[in-house]
């Protein structure tokens, strides 16, 4: 019961499908729609993350060591939120024109309480599932990640403490006790923000990719029912005009998440070749074993989640097109029948979310970056030996 009411604090009637991440979205200030002061401090406390991240660049590119790549590489999910934050940022009034066709249309389609509305409360329930799990996932890995450090602190040959950091950025404390807790203390809640962000930014694109979804399987609903009572041609008007509006908003979509997408693909198969390295290396290190591959498994699910979707509202656009043929279009006048044929035609449209400009998202994709990962790391393997 208390778990309940605590999902009902992130719902919000205005955004059916995606309230729960605008309510993230608002808590971390990445969504803004007065210019209250509590809303400006939380936008100061994101330059200010963004600030500590780039300082962990250029401190790398000024010390140029293995070790300082090597901990951006280790966390680059973490880097990634600083790319996906200030791209949300730079492309705001786009994402809240997205935002606000997504809520306008439910809003209006779940008034009608028909077999559409069946349908979205449907992808609703899906999204709210998919969102949860992954809000769960990132808690728990967040937790395993900021408690690595102190696993690993340890004394070297010479008797001196080595400590480990999360972040490499420019904190005015010692590397070293007392110090070194100080900067742990600033390096998990800001790495907290950065991760706030991350779940914010990956469960919002997933939502949207499965409400593309659900409308596209609205779309064949009405296109079955297009000949009915005697409402031909207004049938037909309303599900050309519905289709576009759903062609138009998702490449304005995509052209919203392909650059990042890119980055992320680059990163990930880069990230996961490091860890797998990483379990290969720590297996007589149970802790630090299982924890690797948490992080890794949480990498694997996190891109799976975006290729799935994503797949699923390209094998969704390429059957609006046949339902317009599972009409009644036989028993309509001859003017209406051509007018069908036009509307198959219209529909016939195949809708792909892109990671730039080369890589569509799907199925196969995903599979072709997992074998580019393995490559990567039996490279390096190779190379180590």
């Amino acid at each position: 019961m208390v778990f309940r009411k605590f999902l009902s604090y992130f719902e919000d009637p205005k955004y059916p499908s995606v309230g729960p991440h605008i309510r993230l979205l608002s808590l971390t200030g990445l969504w803004h729609q007065s210019n209250s002061k509590i809303e400006k401090v939380k936008l100061y406390l994101f330059y200010l993350t963004v600030a500590f991240f780039c300082s962990q660049y250029i401190r790398c590119l000024m010390k140029f060591d293995a070790e300082s790549l090597t901990l951006i590489l280790q966390y680059a999910p973490f880097h990634m939120g600083i790319v996906k934050s200030c791209c949300f940022q730079k492309d705001y009034k786009k994402w809240e024109n997205v935002i606000f066709y997504v809520s306008s249309l439910e809003r209006d389609q779940l008034l009608k309480k028909n077999e559409q509305s069946v349908e979205i409360t449907k992808y609703i329930k899906q999204s709210r599932r998919v969102t949860y799990f992954f809000w769960a996932l990132a808690f728990f890995s967040n937790f395993s990640i900021f408690s690595e450090p102190y696993r690993k602190n340890h004394e070297n040959e010479d008797g001196n403490k080595i400590y480990t950091q999360i972040f490499d950025g420019f904190i005015p404390y010692s590397s070293e006790a007392p110090g070194y807790y100080v900067s742990m203390a600033i390096q998990t809640v800001l790495g907290h923000i950065i991760s706030a962000y991350v779940v914010a930014w990956d469960t919002l694109v997933v939502t949207i990719m499965i409400f593309f979804t659900g409308q596209l399987k609205v779309a064949r609903i009405n296109c079955r029912n297009i000949i009915k009572n005697g409402e031909g041609h207004e049938n037909i008007v309303s599900c050309h005009r519905h289709h576009t509006k759903l062609v138009k908003y998702q490449k304005l979509f995509n052209e919203l998440i392909s650059q990042v997408m890119f980055v992320y693909l680059v990163v990930i198969s880069v990230n996961l070749g490091v860890c797998i390295i990483q379990v290969a290396e720590l297996q007589d290190d149970i802790t630090a074993l299982i924890s690797s591959c948490q992080f890794v498994i949480a990498c694997l699910i996190q891109l799976l989640l975006f290729y799935w979707h994503a797949n699923e509202v390209t094998t969704e656009s390429v059957l609006v097109s046949y339902s317009t043929f599972e009409s009644n279009w036989t028993e309509a006048p001859a003017s209406v029948q051509k007018e069908v044929a036009l509307l198959g035609i219209t529909t016939n449209k195949r809708l792909v979310f892109r990671a730039g400009p080369f890589n569509e998202m799907s199925l196969r994709t995903f599979i072709a970056i997992l074998r580019a990962s393995y490559s990567f790391y039996t490279l390096l393997s190779n190379t180590n030996k």
